[in-house]
């Protein structure tokens, strides 16, 4: 069972003050809750899965080296790490291909709905994902950390360096914008459901 985030960023700093000062359970457990956020972040962004697994492990040695810089003040414990996590992406995409930009999550629909709505279902990501990849690249990553990483505003805001109030319009400006350009002609079914 996943705690409600305040509960767990509480749990989190705490468990990152006792590792700080080398309780070596605490910081196994800070891992535990952590590991899974960044392999899913990084994998997501790194298709080859021995680099994806590299990435993930240089982000827990920085991680470890820059325990005694976290502050409390400027955001959680899992935003804080899915900074370094970015900046390792960043890192090798800018390594392997100068002008690489984090690619979108394949959008699967659910088997439950049958064989014409999942028909439906994948026409309609189609377009959305079409779409989604016309936007800018920073606004392809706000998204991409909202949805796809279920970070909260004020997590993207801590690892992209912005103010929440800036990442919440952001987000909601990104979404009308979408929804506008989904909307079907009149008589048409469409693909706003898929932003449902």
């Amino acid at each position: 069972m996943q705690l409600p985030w305040p509960l767990r960023d509480e749990l989190h700093a705490r468990r990152l003050a006792r590792a700080r000062d080398g309780d070596g359970e605490a910081f196994r457990a800070l891992y535990r809750d952590l590991y899974p956020d960044v392999v899913r972040f990084v994998a997501r962004r790194v298709p080859a899965r021995a680099d994806a697994e590299d990435l993930t492990a240089r982000v827990f040695v920085a991680f470890v080296e820059k325990l005694g810089d976290y502050d409390r003040e400027r955001g959680s414990v899992r935003g804080w790490l899915l900074t370094f996590a970015r900046n390792a992406v960043i890192d090798h995409l800018r390594k392997r291909r100068p002008a690489a930009a984090p690619e979108l999550l394949d959008l699967l629909p659910s088997d439950a709905i049958g064989p014409e709505g999942g028909l439906l279902q994948r026409e309609q990501f189609g377009q959305l994902a079409a779409l989604v990849s016309e936007l800018p690249a920073d606004t392809r990553e706000l998204l991409a950390l909202r949805f796809a990483d279920g970070l909260r505003h004020r997590e993207i805001a801590d690892v992209l360096g912005l103010q929440e109030a800036a990442v919440k319009q952001r987000v909601s400006r990104a979404l009308r914008d979408l929804r506008a350009r989904l909307r079907p002609a009149p008589g048409k079914k469409g693909a706003e459901g898929a932003l449902a």
